[in-house]
């Protein structure tokens, strides 16, 4: 997908955001309001990390002088930016539930990591 595409889907998410969190309060939204906010909350990380990825990866193409960025590299990308972006939505959901340690951030990394060793490894 292109980088304007991307920053659209951002905005709409965004503008939902927005109108969740402006309209209506967590107590009367119910499980409906709570998990469209959490959902629209991971697609903005998706496309933020996504065009911060591409963008990264233009700038050094153009600095070490590749010609072109190729399809894989893409869907490589899409699928860091997929992971990377949940790590975020999770750690809002756990200060949601109560507070975060030490503990659980460093548990929330090392899943992290993991995730992205074995996307190195297949892809």
């Amino acid at each position: 997908m292109g980088i304007r595409i991307v920053s659209l889907i951002a905005l709409v998410a965004t503008i939902f955001i927005a109108v969740l969190l402006n309209a209506t309060n967590p107590s009367s939204t119910g499980p409906f309001g709570i998990l469209a906010f959490f959902t629209c909350l991971y697609i903005l990380f998706i496309c933020i990390v996504y065009v911060i990825f591409l963008v990264s990866e233009r700038i050094a193409a153009n600095f070490f002088n590749f010609n072109k960025i190729s399809e894989k590299s893409k869907y490589k990308i899409y699928y860091y930016s997929t992971m990377i972006s949940l790590a975020p939505t999770i750690y809002v959901g756990m200060q949601s539930m109560g507070g975060v340690g030490f503990f659980e951030v460093m548990l929330l990394a090392i899943f992290e990591l993991l995730v992205c060793f074995f996307i190195h490894k297949r892809y």
